[in-house]
């Protein structure tokens, strides 16, 4: 069961094969975000360290952020996405109880955006893949008629 898990997190095919999909993502980070210098990586060990006490190794050693040595330097900055002309009002979707991307971190991104959130009560990561009616309706309606939801609408995993 464990190894299901596994392969699945990483992506593995029944026939041993694996996707692209981490070295997908970090390219992308490394092309998207700005980097971290040695110091405020350091300074991320600590705050995790102090935050997170029973995950301190008992010394945190001067960190570097994994695109440091990237070809190309990041092309976005903080905040994200802001002042893109022609842009139609975006849908942002975000789980209550995400457990890595915290619903106020949708809201938050949906009032920067100027976007219509869609609010889904559910307790996982990745509700757009959970074969939710209410979900994929509001997905499909809106790539391809860019038709949003009420406003404040919910859907319920």
């Amino acid at each position: 069961a464990l190894l299901a898990i596994r392969d699945g997190y990483y992506g593995r095919s029944d026939s041993g094969e694996y996707t692209n999909s981490f070295e997908a993502l970090f390219a992308i980070n490394c092309l998207d975000e700005q980097r971290f210098t040695e110091e405020e990586m350091t300074q991320l060990g600590h705050d995790l360290n102090e935050a997170v006490p029973f995950l301190d190794p008992g010394s945190t050693p001067p960190a570097q952020d994994g695109c440091e040595f990237w070809p190309a330097e990041p092309t976005l900055g903080y905040p994200y996405a802001t002042d893109i002309d022609g842009l139609p009002e975006v849908l942002v979707i975000s789980a209550t109880g995400d457990p890595v991307t915290p619903h106020e971190g949708g809201i938050s991104l949906a009032d920067t955006l100027g976007a219509r959130l869609l609010t889904v009560d559910g307790n996982q990561h990745g509700t757009i893949i959970s074969a939710n009616a209410c979900v994929d309706g509001a997905v499909a309606d809106y790539l391809i008629d860019l038709e949003l939801p009420d406003e404040g609408a919910r859907c319920t995993i």
